[in-house]
């Protein structure tokens, strides 16, 4: 991959997987998608719409949001134009909002649902660079410094036939070094900061995460941690729309365990706690049980030990080899079908994973890898 900024990247996937499936999400009980050919087009006149507005190379944008297809469609939007996402978590107070749109001199927010819109009109006459504001859900009602997704979308086909080669013309200026993004510091000791992140950055831990762990366009990944840190939008986007392959997005942190048993994913980004919730689960079941299926639990997961220690050694008993078989087949399978039955890994990030929790789900066959790093 040889691609020298993130929306090169994405339009190099487009071009190769047009027709496939890139983005789900739940509706009406039912995930529903669309193909990367109908992601590129939407990103297109979503940038464009934004063009019309006035927006431009350099400008910033924030984006407040949970998970969904919009708000990847937004970041790659932003992009296109050479301009700058600002992501803000949902949580944040209004108070919070103001200060990280003053400081950041941001020109336009989009934001998700009823709830967000209400705390950044509580603030908007506060930031004096603010000029608009975008919202998804199409049930919410325009009023002055609003205006509707959809019509964004329509912006932007409508610019599209006054200025044809405007798109191309702006995908054309980005620079590896180029911003494209800032994220705010929790403010846990002080005023929170932004953290100014390039092209390059983002993409230099793509292209390094690509080359050890063999992601591709089979892959399903089921995205549930924050879009807006830097972990999910690295791992869990830019790492998946790099090889084609196909997001889902979670219902909500609660609804997680039954979406993974829906979706199936083979790749999942997540925090230490939710192992230690599936690990706490699974080890009250089991104590709960009657006096035969704990102790055939507790004896796979020793045999498990057994096994993972004989395979690191390089010699693995045949004897050791048939009992973990029957584990497998006893215990570890269904486990592994509780988290859909065909997770290759899982990603851990955002804070250390204990070393009990890790050995664990690799004695029963589960794959956690742990990453670190800096916003």
């Amino acid at each position: 991959m040889q691609d020298s900024n993130l929306v090169a990247m994405f339009r190099e996937t487009v071009a190769k997987h047009g027709s496939k499936g890139a983005l789900y999400q739940k509706r009406d009980g039912v995930y529903q998608g669309f193909s990367y050919d109908e992601f590129d087009r939407r990103v297109r006149h979503f940038a464009l719409g934004l063009a019309s507005l006035g927006m431009q190379r350099g400008d910033r944008i924030a984006l407040m949001s949970e998970n969904r297809p919009e708000w990847v469609i937004a970041d790659l939007g932003i992009l296109s134009l050479g301009a700058i996402n600002v992501p803000l978590y949902p949580t944040l107070t209004p108070k919070q909002i103001e200060y990280i749109l003053n400081d950041s001199a941001t020109r336009l927010i989009i934001v998700s649902q009823q709830e967000l819109l209400d705390k950044v009109l509580q603030i908007f006459d506060d930031v004096p660079s603010l000029e608009k504001i975008i919202f998804m859900d199409p049930s919410q009602q325009s009023i002055d410094n609003t205006i509707a997704l959809q019509n964004i979308y329509q912006k932007g086909k409508d610019f599209e036939k006054e200025q044809p080669d405007f798109y191309e013309q702006a995908v054309a200026k980005i620079e590896t070094e180029d911003l494209c993004g800032i994220i705010y510091t929790s403010g846990t000791t002080g005023a929170p900061k932004g953290v100014m992140l390039s092209h390059g950055n983002l993409l230099s831990n793509v292209i390094a995460g690509l080359a050890v762990l063999h992601i591709d366009e089979q892959d399903i990944f089921l995205s549930f941690l924050p879009l807006c840190h830097s972990f999910e939008r690295m791992a869990g986007q830019y790492a998946a729309l790099a090889v084609g392959a196909t997001i889902y997005y979670a219902e909500s942190v609660e609804k997680v365990a039954d979406n993974l048993a829906e979706v199936r994913p083979t790749v999942m980004t997540a925090v230490p706690r939710l192992f230690e919730k599936i690990y706490a689960r699974v080890i009250e079941n089991a104590n709960s049980g009657s006096f035969l299926k704990k102790r055939i639990f507790w004896w796979a997961i020793n045999t498990g030990d057994k096994y993972v220690k004989a395979q690191a050694a390089g010699n693995i008993p045949a004897m050791l080899q048939r009992k973990y078989n029957l584990a497998k087949k006893l215990v570890f399978s269904k486990l592994q079908q509780r988290i859909g039955g065909r997770l290759r890994f899982f990603a851990s990030g955002g804070a250390p994973l204990s070393k009990e929790i890790a050995e664990f789900f690799y004695k029963t066959g589960i794959l956690i890898l742990e990453g670190y790093g800096l916003t």
